[in-house]
């Protein structure tokens, strides 16, 4: 008997996901991916796109063309809703129906209800993002006329490695005289007490430090509470002029997540169990960004970052195709990785738990991780066409990284 599945969205999640269902059900499964994009992006690089190291087409998959080689269907459309009752996924351009339903529809900026934020702010979450910002950064920097601050809302993990970039954007094109004198002006505004909130202390102190003597004004532990036309107003009452605001300030649900009649967590994230299903239905499981992971009634802690949702994927994977032979479905528990955090082209952050390490090896061995990354997903199909004897072979071999409960 077929089985329908759909797929919305074509992230980390959503695409291990696609291949990892192939790769067990074969052609016992239709299975569809649904996305606005025509691309999977390697989004942990897209700060370097503003520095002009990277252009959006080199860390970008067309997804028509690596689904289609593996059987998988693409449907490039937005979803506007899903009907949990008729089990149909409404999109702008059609209506899909499904046996199963896997929802990677990501997360948006959180402006937190900041008047003006989303007016006077540019947007720090796709390659498109990137690019505009790359190209609006070139005109601002040329106005010699003027004073140019160019100041980032948020001193995580996309604050800080959005700061190496224009560093390194005023430095490969002769701004730097500019900079040093005055005249072009990188500010980070941080309402936490320190950068890389996320982290140990250690790796925050180190970023704040490198990040001051490269000239890069910091202030932390003063929250933004309004946002006017080049004016940054802090709660503090103090004001500073912004040319150019890049807000990294945080994500929120989706629209899509808001409205899905599904139960969600305090914060408006989809609530999933930890067989990463709804608790309410067992036919819809989520992955990435979008969701909260809860076991025993309690949220399991990690950050919403790509490695987890891949990992999330092969879990929701092997549920569904336990699910649909009876057989006892596996438990998620997050596993910490090292997380690389580059400050420009000169210097980055190893972090993994409570060790921290330096050096501008880390961007090597980032690039390195993106490069692999793509090849993967890229040759994916093929290696799941050669292997089709052995029906989840490869899926099993992941599945070593985890531990299922």
């Amino acid at each position: 008997m077929s089985v329908n599945v759909v797929v919305v969205g074509g992230g980390f999640g959503g695409l291990e996901s696609a291949f990892s269902l192939k790769d067990l059900l074969r052609s016992s499964a239709r299975i569809t991916v649904c996305d606005r994009s025509e691309y999977h992006s390697f989004i942990p690089s897209i700060h370097e796109i503003i520095s002009g190291k990277l252009h959006a087409r080199d860390i970008q998959i067309p997804l028509a063309a690596v689904l289609g080689v593996a059987g998988i269907e693409f449907v490039l459309s937005e979803v506007l809703s899903v009907d949990t009752r008729k089990k149909q996924v409404i999109t702008s351009a059609q209506t899909l129906p499904y046996d199963y339903l896997v929802i990677g529809s990501g997360a948006e900026n959180n402006f937190y209800g900041i008047e003006g934020a989303e007016s006077f702010s540019y947007r720090f979450r796709s390659p498109d993002n990137a690019e505009r910002i790359r190209t609006d950064l070139g005109l601002l920097l040329a106005r010699s006329d003027l004073k140019r601050t160019v100041m980032i809302a948020g001193g995580g993990t996309e604050g800080v490695e959005v700061a190496g970039e224009i560093i390194d954007f005023i430095n490969d094109n002769a701004y730097g005289g500019d900079y040093n004198s005055g005249k072009i002006a990188l500010e980070i505004i941080e309402g936490r007490v320190q950068l890389l909130p996320e982290f140990p202390p250690e790796a925050g102190e180190f970023a704040e430090q490198y990040l001051l003597q490269k000239g890069v004004t910091i202030v932390t532990g003063d929250r933004i509470k309004e946002i006017q036309k080049d004016t940054v107003i802090l709660e503090s009452g103090t004001r500073r002029g912004a040319a150019m605001l890049i807000w990294t300030g945080g994500i929120r649900p989706t629209r899509l997540i808001k409205e899905i009649p599904l139960r969600k967590d305090p914060q408006g994230w989809l609530m999933l169990t930890d067989r990463l299903h709804c608790p309410e239905n067992q036919y819809i499981y989520g992955v990435g960004d979008a969701v909260s992971v809860y076991a025993n009634d309690k949220p399991l802690t990690f950050q919403r970052l790509a490695y987890h949702a891949s990992d999330q994927a092969l879990v929701v994977s092997l549920n569904i195709y336990n699910h649909l032979r009876d057989r006892k479905q596996v438990g998620y528990s997050p596993k910490n990785k090292p997380q690389l955090v580059s400050i420009g082209k000169e210097m980055g952050m190893f972090i993994c738990n409570e060790t921290f390490l330096s050096g501008q090896w880390v961007i090597a061995l980032k690039r390195a991780v993106q490069a692999r990354h793509l090849m993967t997903y890229l040759t994916k199909p093929f290696f799941s066409a050669i292997t089709s004897v052995i029906p989840g072979a490869e899926l099993r071999h992941r599945m070593r990284i985890l531990s299922p409960l």
